[in-house]
């Protein structure tokens, strides 16, 4: 029986930036965050250690989903899945949503195999799950902590599901990072 864990998050984020003067590459107070505690209390490493356990008890097969939403209605759905460590396909859905109703209205799709993977530029890159994890270390928790509000979320079971950042002054969809709002093995 496969398992699934859907990932609400806290709050709509959308991975793009705003205009800022802010310096989010500060070299001066450059530092990874690898030991920032999420809601759940588990660090970076923590979590990283349990998607480790987790491969082993259910193997390197798995679907996954990013959810991005405007404060404007617009989104997009990307689901990504891996077979044995590495992506075979690609997914991606663009809508828009009634404010009344909260419907989605679908406005674009496409689906890459593996061989066409990355040949459109909207969606969540192609990344495993491993990947992601470093991208996080590397990209996002090292970004200067006096001008940027720095997230990471796990689920309780210590998979990533939010890792990212936004700058200080800025008001809406500023989130850069990544965010994965659904999981589940293939067995």
């Amino acid at each position: 029986m496969k398992l699934f864990l859907n990932f609400l998050l806290a709050s709509t984020l959308l991975l793009t930036s705003c205009d800022s003067d802010d310096d989010t590459t500060n070299t001066d107070s450059l530092s990874t965050l690898t030991d920032l505690n999420g809601e759940t209390g588990l660090s970076y490493d923590e979590s990283l250690s349990k998607w480790t356990d987790l491969k082993t008890d259910n193997g390197r097969s798995y679907i996954y989903q990013t959810d991005i939403i405007s404060f404007t209605g617009d989104g997009s759905t990307t689901e990504i899945k891996v077979l044995d460590n590495s992506v075979v396909s690609r997914v991606y859905q663009s809508f828009t949503i009634n404010g009344e109703t909260g419907e989605r209205t679908i406005t674009d799709t496409y689906s890459e195999n593996e061989a066409a993977l990355g040949t459109n530029q909207e969606g969540a890159a192609p990344l495993t799950i491993d990947e992601l994890y470093n991208s996080c270390a590397s990209e996002y928790l090292v970004v200067d902590q006096e001008n940027n509000m720095i997230y990471l979320q796990t689920e309780v079971n210590g998979l990533l599901t939010l890792c990212g950042f936004t700058p200080n002054n800025c008001a809406d969809d500023c989130f850069t990072g990544i965010s994965i709002k659904a999981f589940d093995w293939i067995n």
